[in-house]
């Protein structure tokens, strides 16, 4: 029997990661989120895959979990707005609506603008256990996301079928010579109690969206194991229809780059860093140990920089990676250790805004920027990903090199 506990929506934070209710919470920008959904229904033409019913249903065994946990369906609203999803509303028995969506805020298209609410259809199809279809999307010009809810039950497959608990044995930050000789200034944990101290969520009222707006983009704080699902169910079913696996894998690491590049681009830029994290930055190197301080705030693991090699080579760890637990969860031992997408984009993408654009500078960080400037081929640098959680290691490693 499941027993019913108080319900707060604050996050609870273990080896890296940001628990409510027992899961694992990351926060991402919408640019990472809509990349990522594209990258997913790129795949739409393959065999027996079907990527729309991927991002749909991946939401939902989640949304079991919580009720299993004790949340209502008034709880169940409240945390999807306070994650930044937006405010869905009841219009009548069978239609749901939300004026403000997540997932309106970035589109990455392949083809025509096309109803893209798959998250919100999901997250209503788990908490009603009714078919859900999108009528209205904001994406296609109209004024508010609309969704029907039909007579049909709607079943849920639980994929988390293995227990992984996160790892208790994390390193404290390797101590070697900065450019100067000397190891950082940087505060970690005065910064990650600073950037714990944001009000990164979303808030229900007159005059209020739902949605997480800061450092120039518009964040969720999302299910660790929905990113999960969709990517490697995805990446999976390349594989099965025989893409190359490079070349698979790069669209997924791809999306990693893009939300370096808006994430960590914006709050290297944002008021806030200058006022918290500047004042530790003596050389460039400092800017990336502080980059890697607020980083470990967002429930991505417990990042740790192994080595720098200036301007040559950059290795990182990371402890309790969301992406190798999340493996963990879903599949047995991976063979592969290039596996953490996410991990090999997002560390690539915070050399190239030091070491190749120098965000130090302050750029404007526009579309034309990153594919003229920081997507460029032109003095890019190379990721590789040498131990894997998901492998069996007890962390993963990226190596960052020109």
């Amino acid at each position: 029997m499941t027993a019913v506990v108080s319900w707060s929506l604050q996050a609870t934070a273990i080896g890296g990661h940001n628990l409510i209710a027992g899961l694992s919470r990351v926060f991402h920008c919408n640019h990472y989120n809509a990349y990522l959904q594209m990258t997913v229904l790129l795949t739409q033409y393959l065999e027996n895959h079907q990527p729309a019913q991927l991002l749909t249903e991946a939401v939902m065994p989640l949304i079991d979990s919580l009720v299993q946990y004790g949340y209502s369906q008034s709880q169940l609203l409240a945390e999807f707005s306070y994650c930044g999803f937006g405010i869905l509303q009841p219009v009548d028995e069978h239609t749901w609506k939300t004026a403000t969506s997540h997932y309106s805020q970035a589109i990455y298209l392949h083809g025509k603008p096309s109803k893209s609410c798959y998250f919100t259809t999901g997250y209503l199809q788990g908490m009603l256990h009714k078919v859900v279809t999108e009528t209205h999307c904001q994406v296609e010009g109209a004024t508010e996301d609309r969704f029907e809810v039909h007579d049909q039950v709607a079943n849920t497959t639980n994929y988390l079928t293995y227990e992984f608990p996160l790892s208790t044995e994390i390193p404290a930050r390797f101590d070697f010579p900065g450019s100067q000789g000397l190891s950082t200034r940087v505060d970690e944990e005065k910064i990650i109690t600073a950037v714990r101290t944001l009000p990164l969520y979303g808030r229900v009222g007159e005059h209020e969206t739902g949605l997480i707006n800061a450092f120039g983009v518009v964040l969720t704080n999302h299910f660790a194991d929905y990113y999960n699902r969709i990517s490697y169910e995805t990446y999976h079913a390349m594989l099965k229809m025989g893409m190359p696996a490079a070349e698979s894998k790069e669209m997924f690491v791809q999306a990693g780059h893009i939300c370096a590049f808006n994430t960590f681009g914006g709050i290297m830029s944002s008021p806030e860093w200058y006022a918290v994290v500047t004042n530790y930055c003596e050389h460039r190197e400092d800017w990336l140990h502080g980059m890697i301080a607020v980083i470990n705030a967002l429930g991505w693991g417990v990042f740790r920089i192994e080595n720098i090699v200036v301007e040559t080579e950059f290795t990182v760890r990371v402890y309790n990676s969301y992406e190798g637990i999340g493996y963990r969860r879903l599949y047995p031992v991976a063979t592969d250790k290039n596996i953490s997408f996410l991990g090999m984009g997002a560390i690539l993408g915070l050399v190239h805004l030091l070491w190749k654009v120098d965000i130090r500078q302050r750029p404007a960080l526009t579309q034309e920027f990153y594919v003229k400037q920081f997507n460029n081929p032109d003095n890019s640098y190379t990721v590789e990903q040498t131990h894997a959680i998901a492998a069996g290691d007890d962390y993963d490693r990226f190596v960052v090199s020109k």
